[in-house]
This record gives structure tokens, C-alpha cells and sequence, in this order.
């Protein structure tokens, strides 16, 4: 079902390879502690390119992949000591599960130390036992107390400014252990492989303070590992004032190019650039009957969405949705646009009207007006676009509250 998208630069006059192209890349030529963070709006297409990149006959020769994403109950409250905490257990259950005879001594005894820290002299693992089972014990219970309780959140953030090497040393043991089975299994004469972590839904964190946290404050604890990580990251990081560590190590995914700037209008299809459609007319047809979806069906949606596909097919599906209600064979643009203001109604509900002055002027100037506005492409209210240079624009959904009311004669 994958689409290939079309180049990203105008005017180019060599093709250049594609994020998850340039990503290999750096991963390849990098040493072991290669970090590299993939950004891009919400919605458009991070995790497919992660998914992507560990089918990529290279990394799977080269590389040990493991891939795991944070889930929605820790967006909220993530920090980097929790971060190294969740790398460390995904790596210690990818060990047991691949490497049965590896030898993680060294890493239970930093777990036994970390659960007195935590729970106490009594804690909850026995002082001689080594049981893997007992280990994954541990690892669960702190897991489900960081994603369930506010207090051993404070808890373990504190200990993890206090204490972060102990962290540091868990990791780096589970590590060596994985490392020394890899080099077992490797034949005689051969380069052994090494190992990549994928980490997905990093950029989930929206809170200006938890993202602040990891990617200013603790950013060294992200890019201390010896180990090659792949990191998603949230938009508005990559768009902050000082995070030129962070821009040297990113690639980023922009959505498709469907919108020209169009500030002299608040109809979005007013603005509708034709020269990228057949793109999102061809991710259609690669996943539904051709039948099913008119071609101004298919526009309607992509002009909407600002070429952010995960919108297009959502404003397509709540589509499917009312022509089955009104018994209709096919989709068409009056049901569309029955969708798009379905659609609207939902974004709208949590503006105030200083967001809708923002917007406003985002659509109007094309830029945000201050740094606290970069939380806007977080929560998808913002898109970023490009030319030979990057410009923002107000989400199209809401270009039609956006647009200033009617002044009357009295108001002359």
C-alpha cells in the first residue's frame, strides 16, 4: 500500500534519497553511538518510515533492530529518567527472548539496587535470587507505577537527577550482555553485528515542560547510550529557538505540498496547488475501489487534511461513514463536505478566541508569532510547509472560523 512520495524540492536537479534513505545513511557511516531523531507533523507518516527503515536489507544485515514505542498513559508525564528506565527493560526482555544463555548477572544486581532505592530495604526482590522471572517482576511493577501513580512519578524523577548513573550503568550492562551474544553468534572472520533501537512515539510528549525536560535540560542522557537510536520527536522541538544540537541530528518529514499561501482567502480550496495531487489520488486507489471514491471526493479531502495523509484518510472514513447512513454506492464531494464540517466541529471545540486570533494571523503572515506558538503544530492547529524555505499555515479545517467576522455600518 505504500505511496512513494513525490520529491520534497523544486528546481532540484539531481534526486536525493529519502528520509528513511538518509537516515540509513547515518546509521551505516555513523559509529555505535549514532543518534538520529525523526520529526515531522502529526500525522505524517513517522512510524511508517520507522516500520520502513528495519525492513531495509542493509540495517537487517548490519543490525540487531529492536523496536518499541511509548504508549499513551506515559505521553503526559515522560521524563528522561523514565526514558532511560524504558530502554533499558525493552532491551533486558529483548535479551531473554533472543539470547536465553545471555549473561545478565551484572544487570540484576543494579535491578536489586534500584529496587531498594524505590521500595525500600524490604523491596520486592529476594537479596540472593536471580531469577529472570523475579527481574521482570521489577521491571513491570515500576513500569506500572510510573504509569499509574503521580507520587512515584516525583519519586523516580528525583532519584533519576540524583541518581541517573545508576541508570546509566543498567543500561550499559544490558548492553555488553546483548553485545558478547551477538559476538557469539557471529562466524569466524566476520563483522559482528551491532545493535539499533527504533523508539517511536517519543514525539507524543506535547507538555512544553516534559518536552523541555528531555530534549533541553537532559538531552546528553538521550545521546549518552552506546548504542544507535532512532528517536521520533516532537515538531515544535525542532522549531525552538536554541536546539541546535537536536537540527544537526534530525530528518524531517514535511507534509505533501497541496497548499499554496493563499492569505487574500479563507477557502481553503481557493489555495489548492494541483501539482502534487495524482499523489494522493494514487494512496487512495492503492487501498479502496476506484469506484468508491470520486476524484473531487479525493481532492476535497486533500486540500482539508493540508496534505497530512493520516487526516485525509480520516476525513475519508468519517465520509464512507455518512454515505453508508444515506445508503449511497460511492462517495462523492457533497458527502465530503458533509464530513469536513462534522470534522470542524471537533477541532474547534477546545479554541478560545485568543488561539483563533493566532491562527489567524499564522494564515495571514504565514508565521508563528512567538515561541510559545510552536505548541500549535504539536496539537496539529499549525502545519509546516515549504517552498525553497519553511512557512507555517493554519490547519484548512479551521481556515472558515478563522476568517475576521463582518464589520456592519455602525462599526464604520
Amino acid at each position: 500500500y505504500y505511496t512513494t512520495p513525490p520529491p520534497a524540492m523544486d528546481g532540484a536537479e539531481r534526486r536525493s534519497p529519502d528520509v528513511v534513505g538518509r537516515i540509513t545513511q547515518r546509521l551505516l557511516r555513523g559509529t555505535r553511538d549514532a543518534k538520529v531523531f525523526l520529526s515531522g507533523h502529526v500525522g505524517s507518516g513517522k512510524s511508517t518510515e520507522l516500520n520502513r527503515l528495519a525492513q531495509v536489507p542493509e540495517i537487517r544485515r548490519r543490525f540487531e533492530v529492536l523496536t518499541f514505542r511509548f504508549e499513551a498513559q506515559e505521553w503526559t508525564s515522560l521524563d528522561s529518567s523514565q526514558v532511560l528506565f524504558r530502554l533499558s527493560h525493552e532491551l533486558f526482555v529483548h535479551a531473554q527472548r533472543r539470547f536465553p544463555n545471555a549473561e545478565l548477572g551484572n544487570s540484576s544486581k543494579i535491578l536489586r539496587e534500584l529496587d531498594e532505592v524505590l521500595y525500600g530495604p524490604a523491596g520486592l526482590s529476594s537479596k540472593e535470587g536471580t531469577a529472570s522471572a523475579e527481574i521482570n517482576l521489577l521491571f513491570f511493577k515500576i513500569r506500572n507505577d510510573l504509569k499509574l501513580t503521580d507520587s512515584f512519578r516525583r519519586k523516580f524523577r528525583d532519584f533519576g537527577e540524583s541518581r541517573r548513573s545508576l541508570l546509566q550503568d543498567l543500561l550499559r550492562h544490558v548492553l555488553e550482555a546483548i553485545e558478547e551474544a551477538l559476538l557469539r553468534e557471529t562466524p569466524a572472520n566476520a563483522p559482528a553485528r551491532e545493535m539499533l533501537v527504533l523508539i517511536d512515539d517519543l514525539d507524543k510528549v506535547r507538555g512544553p515542560e516534559e518536552q523541555r525536560e528531555i530534549f533541553e535540560t537532559n538531552l546528553a542522557a538521550l545521546l549518552a547510550p552506546r548504542v544507535r537510536i532512532v528517536y521520533t520527536l516532537p515538531t515544535a522541538v525542532l522549531f525552538g529557538e536554541n536546539r541546535a544540537e537536536v537540527r544537526a541530528l534530525v530528518e524531517h518529514l514535511y507534509p505533501v505540498r497541496i497548499l499554496r499561501k493563499a492569505p487574500e482567502t479563507f477557502v481553503p480550496e481557493d489555495a489548492f496547488d494541483p501539482e502534487r495531487f495524482e499523489f494522493f489520488a494514487d494512496a487512495v486507489r492503492k487501498r479502496a475501489s476506484e469506484a468508491l471514491f470520486a476524484d473531487e471526493a479525493i481532492r476535497l479531502a486533500a486540500v482539508y487534511s493540508g496534505g497530512v495523509l493520516r487526516d485525509m484518510f480520516h476525513l475519508l472514513r468519517e465520509s464512507i461513514l455518512i454515505a453508508q447512513y444515506n445508503n449511497l454506492s460511492d462517495v462523492d464531494a457533497v458527502t465530503v463536505r458533509d464530513a469536513i464540517r462534522a470534522v470542524r466541529l471537533k477541532e474547534s471545540a477546545g479554541l478560545y478566541a485568543q488561539d483563533i486570533t493566532a491562527l489567524r494571523n499564522v494564515h495571514l503572515s504565514h508565521e508563528l508569532g512567538s515561541v510559545e506558538e510552536r505548541r500549535y503544530l504539536d496539537l496539529a492547529r499549525v502545519i509546516e510547509c515549504y517552498n525553497d524555505r519553511v512557512w507555517f499555515e493554519a490547519n484548512p479545517l479551521l481556515w472558515s472560523i478563522l476568517k475576521p467576522p463582518a464589520r456592519s455600518a455602525g462599526d464604520a
